[in-house]
């Protein structure tokens, strides 16, 4: 069978037994703070479990797209791990339990699948006698061949830090003694690559807290999940994922580009594994709206990319080339995933765009790395950080490049240095709960924003902690953040007492008021709960700004141009969107005149739920990432732009005023990042702009039309001024640097040190210059005292460059001086130092190169 027959054969199947089939959810856990990405086919039926929202079905399956970080190092090294996995799934929200769930899944695998029985074996949690019953008793499986396992193997969950779990029954497959330890007790649950585990029937009992404190679930239930790859492993009669139809097809175009074999050598097809995990999984993670960055997700797609790319760059040519690659996975999936195929152009870009920046740096970085390594014997964090922020080494590459020549990494050091540097985006979103929850009345809040921005209700939950109060209403009119906008600020007023609200999120499917005490003492009970109407309105004209933005950069770029992110706050918002190059200010006026014809246009902004079908007919955009349910919202500006959107909108275009770009930059690879003012703020930013033009003009004694004049006319002064200034600096440079030339050659000597005074960096560049030039066996130290810190470089003749180059000399130097320097071989530089250490820099430099 191939992988795609049995993908739909387990469809199929789940089908006929009244089960819904529901697509899989983005990489990107939504409503889930706790989770980096979507790890399992759970993640999103996990408030169906706990009874946190009404239930749509009660049987479900699924093949949902999971990736997985836990199981990096391992990747390429074993035949089962994997970063990017497909998770077969069955489910059960407070119907079957663990009999149909078993029975199941032996019919699947012995009546559709024709698996040989003598091959398969099970395990259950140590005190489930019900599960070890129904494998021996109803399935007729030997004891011999059913396992009792601890708590490590056979009891799941949660995915985070709370939620559904329970204990679970998994299914081996014996692959043979050929893939054995060797061990007399290698048995299912063996570390060794015999008994890989193929399915996992979890049988979700409880609701785990955050403090720990299991609660039984509102609706016990089946959760399981099942390995694509693993069951297309066996199924195929392989001994290998990467020898199945979901990899070899990668695997041979990666040796076809790359111009090598697989099988011959174990180092090669270790690296060849690897480039074909992370590449698939690169696919569908940028494919879900993620791109390579230095934060949180992206920080986990640009360390696998650059590891690919170094293990790309080790098996011969190295320009880029894992781009190519592109086309064949989207291909290769565009039956059980479509999406793929209309963002295969922007996948690739993305790609390319981060190869090419990598390799800019990579060949200077793994010479930095050699020079580190033949000095010492283990990297520091310094060193490590240097890596990382001079040549974009992830730590975790350093790592990989020292275990391969017997180092170790100082990671604590890596770390306290990247806090001293800059704050680290920590792997969570902006609030996890750390208290527990009162529920008053079960539910998680409905949100009557729409339509209303004060209303009176009841609150329904509440956790308190650290001067914090979080609550749920039963009806909300607080917008939640989400789709990149703010959530509403506002109050609650209750008896006796006012809440602030600075915030409003989502929570695992609630409305969540993040609030503080304004005044008196807070009782949970009815409130009146009213929106700031001033911020909300200023944050509706930036949110619909995105809107027409978005619909002018399409139609001003291209159809490329497509949204990968925003962040949307009271009158501002940053756009990020495709395009692999700067706008030019033709396209930045362009695009800034549309949407501000269409804002003058005073255009209505009609917003309105139909099924999701119905929206894609009407040419509705999507945003990838964002998972959709049957009925959506449609956010629709004249003919203009049309997007499913739940965000909160104004009714007029022309409410919005006027919209104008502040700034543009790139935010990630291939990705460009556009900021914006609209409404009252933009009034205030121009206003601000008046003054400062003024003043300008006062300064100068010039009228505000004359203002561009002068600046033009001072500059060309100043660059005039600057050239003579250059010509007189480089009279001065030639004439010291003959007076030096003469005192060499008047001691014979090979070395010169000298303070200049006044030279600066530059003139101290031009003297060194000049005597290199003339004497190519000389080797130079020239400093200068500035605000008592020394200024100083070394410099090193064309003969003696291999000998003492610049670069170490001036490491040396720095140690004694107290500064810190560096360069080519031929010349180096250096600031900081003490003056007082001259003469022992001095005295040094002599010793080493005598």
């Amino acid at each position: 069978m191939t992988s795609d027959q049995i993908r739909q054969s387990f469809l199929d199947f789940f089908k006929k037994k009244d089960h819904i089939i529901v697509s899989s959810m983005s990489l990107i856990p939504r409503d889930d703070p706790s989770l980096l990405f979507t790890s399992a086919g759970m993640v999103q039926f996990k408030p169906l479990w706990t009874g946190s929202i009404p239930l749509p079905y009660r049987r479900a399956a699924s093949t949902q797209k999971c990736f997985r970080t836990s199981d990096l190092d391992n990747v390429g090294r074993t035949r089962r791990h994997l970063t990017f996995f497909e998770m077969l799934g069955n489910f059960s929200f407070g119907d079957y339990f663990k009999e149909e769930a078993i029975v199941w899944a032996w019919e699947y695998f012995i009546d559709v699948l024709n698996i040989d029985k003598s091959k398969l074996y099970a395990s259950v949690f140590t005190d489930d006698d019900e599960a070890y019953g129904i494998w021996n008793k109803k399935i007729g499986l030997n004891p011999d061949r059913i396992f009792r396992l601890g708590a490590d193997f056979n009891f799941w969950g949660p995915a985070g830090n709370s939620g559904p779990c329970g204990p679970c029954s998994e299914i081996f497959y014996d692959l043979g003694d050929q893939f054995g330890c060797g061990k007399k007790d290698c048995a299912p649950g063996c570390d060794c690559d015999r008994f890989p585990e193929v399915w996992n029937l979890v049988f979700p009992q409880f609701d785990q807290a955050v403090s720990g404190e299991r609660k039984p679930l509102k609706y016990q239930g089946i959760d399981t999940g099942m390995g694509m790859e693993r069951l297309t492993m066996v199924l195929q009669g392989k001994d290998s994922n990467f020898k199945t139809d979901l990899f070899y097809p990668i695997i041979e175009e990666i040796c076809r580009v790359k111009k090598t074999e697989y099988g011959r050598d174990a180092n090669n097809d270790l690296a060849i594994n690897v480039i074909a995990d992370h590449l698939r999984a690169l696919v569908f993670a940028i494919g879900d709206g993620i791109i390579p960055s230095n934060e949180e997700r992206g920080y986990v797609l640009r360390r696998i990319l650059r590891r690919a790319v170094r293990l790309g760059r080790n098996l011969g040519q190295a320009e880029a080339s894992l781009h190519k690659l592109v086309p064949l996975i989207v291909e290769m999936y565009q039956k059980a995933f479509p999406g793929l195929q209309e963002r295969r152009e922007e996948i690739t870009l993305v790609i390319k765009s981060e190869e090419d920046r990598f390799l800019d740096t990579l060949e200077k970085g793994l010479a930095q790395f050699e020079d580190i390594s033949r000095s010492k014997r283990n990297i520091s964090g310094e060193d490590a950080f240097k890596l990382y922020d001079t040549f974009g080494f992830p730590v975790e590459l350093t790592r990989e490049i020292a275990e391969e020549k017997g180092l170790d990494v100082d990671e604590t050091g890596f770390l306290e240095m990247l806090d001293k540097a800059r704050e680290i985006s920590k792997t969570k979103a902006k609030f996890i709960p750390k208290g527990e929850w009162k529920i008053i009345k079960e539910g998680n809040g409905v949100f009557v924003g729409y339509d209303k921005n004060e209303i009176e209700t009841e609150i329904i939950r509440y956790n308190e902690y650290e001067n914090i109060i979080e609550v749920v209403l039963a009806e909300s009119p607080f917008y939640a953040e989400a789709g990149g906008q703010i959530g509403d600020q506002g109050e609650l007023t209750g008896v006796n007492y006012t809440l602030k609200v600075p915030d409003t999120y989502w929570l695992q499917g609630m409305i969540v008021c993040h609030c503080e005490t304004a005044k008196g003492k807070f009782t949970p009970g009815p409130v009146i709960a009213r929106v700031d109407m001033k911020i909300r309105k200023e944050s509706a004209r930036a949110h619909t700004s995105t809107h027409l933005l978005h619909a002018a950069l399409r139609k001003t770029l291209g159809e490329h141009a497509r949204q990968e992110g925003s962040f949307v706050e009271p009158g501002r918002f940053r756009f990020d969107f495709t395009h692999f190059k700067p706008l030019s200010e033709d396209e930045i006026t362009a695009i800034e005149d549309l949407v501000n014809e269409k804002i003058m246009a005073a255009l209505p902004v009609k917003k309105f739920f139909t099924k999701l079908d119905q929206a894609k007919k009407l040419g509705a955009m999507a945003i990838f990432g964002e998972k959709y349910g049957n009925e959506v919202r449609v956010v629709q500006i004249d003919d203009f732009s049309i997007e499913l959107c739940g965000g909160i909108h104004i009714d007029n275009t022309g409410e919005i005023g006027l919209f104008k770009i502040i700034s543009q930059e790139a935010a990630a690879a291939g990705i460009r990042r556009i900021e914006a003012q609209v409404g009252l703020k933009l009034f205030h930013h121009l206003h601000n702009n008046d003054v400062i033009l003024k003043e300008l003009s006062r300064l100068v004694g010039s009228s505000d039309k004359d203002l561009i004049k002068w600046v033009s006319e001072t500059q060309q002064q100043f660059r005039h001024i600057e050239k003579e200034y250059e010509d007189a600096l480089n009279e001065l440079a030639r004439t010291e640097a003959m007076v030096l030339l003469a005192k060499l050659y008047q001691e014979k000597s090979n070395f010169i040190s000298q303070e200049l005074k006044n030279y600066g960096p530059k003139g101290m560049r031009m003297v060194a210059d000049m005597i290199r030039e003339k004497a190519k066996d000389s080797i130079g130290f020239l400093y200068e005292n500035v605000a008592n810190r020394i200024n100083y470089l070394i410099f090193v003749g064309d003969n003696k460059v291999k000998i003492v180059p610049a670069g170490k000399l001036i490491k040396e130097i720095s140690k004694i001086l107290g500064g810190g320097g560096g360069g080519r071989p031929h010349l180096a530089e250096g600031g900081g130092g003490d003056p007082a250490k001259i003469t022992a820099a001095i005295d040094r430099l002599r010793k080493i190169i005598s």
